[in-house]
């Protein structure tokens, strides 16, 4: 995600006040397109890492030998599937340029997200920009058929995929707290299941994180498929600021508080 917004802040600052003249170039070219499948396999995997998490931290709190189930072996190759499912949900737009080149290429952050910016363009300028992206040989395609291969594979990963993710990573979470609170009535011991609830409530910061990312997005993409007019401002502000939440705050999330317990577990020096 770090390289996809440095990438646009480069070609921001380079074309400056003249984008306008070199719009066309940039987003039929090879460089917006591997912009794109950079942020958008980000996008996806970001998403599919945070579901397994909660998944595994389910598996691990709730359910008995929970804690045998995810080995190294086990995670490092689901991590490898999440990433190889990432890149070639991202790829698939560019194998299939000739039906939904549009999904990198309509937007000028390149990518593909489910917001319907195009009612405030003329449809002159639509139509241009159609024929400059694909070319004279698919002048005769209907704009219909374009926009709607554009927006279902669009609106799949970014609205329906999402939202199940969001959907089982919530589950997870509601699983484990109730789940916690049950072990510890069952117990009689207060802070008996102290681990856990700090774990749970570390992890659900992280989910909050994620919706504070993921729902702005679905909510505001389905309003658009209803056929609300979205400003391209939205546009540029979920691509810049909101998608990249989950990259910015996750790795301090995660590694802020398991550097305070090493600290708390270390010996002291006097103590040495």
């Amino acid at each position: 995600m770090g390289v996809y917004l440095s990438a646009i802040g480069i070609a921001d600052a380079a074309f400056g006040k003249d984008y306008f003249l070199s719009a066309f170039g940039w987003r039929s070219g090879n460089t917006c397109k591997g912009i794109g499948f950079i942020g958008f396999s980000a996008n996806v995997a970001s998403i599919l890492i945070l579901t397994f998490v909660s998944v595994e931290r389910l598996c691990t709190i709730v359910f008995p030998f929970g804690k045998d189930l995810f080995r190294s072996k086990l995670t490092v190759i689901i991590c490898v599937a999440i990433w190889v499912a990432s890149c070639a949900m991202a790829l698939t737009p560019i194998i299939l340029s000739e039906f939904i080149t549009e999904l990198f290429g309509f937007s000028d952050v390149c990518l593909g997200l489910p917001i319907n910016s195009v009612p405030e363009i003329s449809s002159f300028q639509v139509t241009e920009i159609r024929l400059r992206i694909w070319g004279e040989d698919h002048a005769t395609r209907k704009d219909s058929d374009i926009n709607s291969l554009q927006w279902v594979y669009s609106q799949i990963v970014y609205i329906y995929f999402s939202a199940t993710c969001v959907s089982i990573i919530t589950f997870c979470y509601i699983s484990i707290f109730i789940s916690a609170i049950r072990s510890k009535k069952q117990s009689g011991r207060p802070g008996s299941n102290k681990d856990e609830i700090k774990m749970a409530l570390r992890i659900f910061i992280i989910v909050g994180t994620d919706l504070l990312c993921w729902l702005p997005l679905i909510i505001t993409g389905i309003l658009s498929n209803l056929g609300y007019e979205i400003s391209t401002d939205v546009y540029v502000w979920f691509a810049i600021f909101v998608l990249p939440i989950n990259s910015a705050f996750n790795p301090l999330i995660y590694t802020l508080p398991a550097i305070k317990r090493r600290k708390e577990n270390e010996p002291s020096f006097i103590a040495k």
